[in-house]
């Protein structure tokens, strides 16, 4: 019987080489998307927790500016604590604002609840000089800092 002057096919030394190869760019490959998802979620923490400040920074503001009357200060919401901002000619309008078991920021106006914000831990407003209180929103997000904001009130004078 005559040999072939050609072989076909692979041998087993470059089959290894191949494979140990592809091995080192497939791991390469992988810690670059394990790094992607990180920042991924990481910036997604991060825009969940300023919309949630910015949420409830707006429904905040609005009923700090219309309030005839604070609780006495500071008053925090959090889950199992509320506090209540009244305003409006009689009948007054009351608006309780507090955080349920889901993080929500629950503005209640009247005994109607609404959601003011999505994951929320806290609110807290402070007094602070003259007509203006300080409100801090703590989000829930992990690592997120909480937002601090002063709210003043001016249609009818200071609180």
């Amino acid at each position: 019987m005559r040999r072939a002057s050609r072989q076909r096919g692979f041998t087993l030394v470059e089959i290894m080489v191949g494979l140990a190869i592809l091995s080192l760019v497939t791991i390469a490959m992988a810690g670059t998307f394990l790094v992607a998802s990180r920042a991924v979620s990481n910036e997604a923490r991060v825009v969940a927790a300023d919309e949630a400040i910015s949420g409830a920074s707006l429904w905040l503001t609005r009923d700090l500016n219309s309030a005839t009357a604070l609780p006495a200060l500071p008053v925090t919401a959090s889950i199992g604590n509320s506090f209540t901002l009244t305003y409006g000619s009689p009948p007054p309008v009351l608006v309780v604002y507090s955080v349920n078991n889901n993080r929500d920021l629950v503005r209640t106006v009247n005994g109607v609840d609404t959601t003011a914000a999505r994951g929320i831990t806290s609110v807290t407003i402070m007094a602070a000089a003259g007509c203006y209180a300080t409100v801090t929103i703590q989000p829930s997000a992990t690592g997120a800092t909480a937002a601090t904001f002063n709210v003043g009130n001016r249609p009818g004078g200071c609180w």
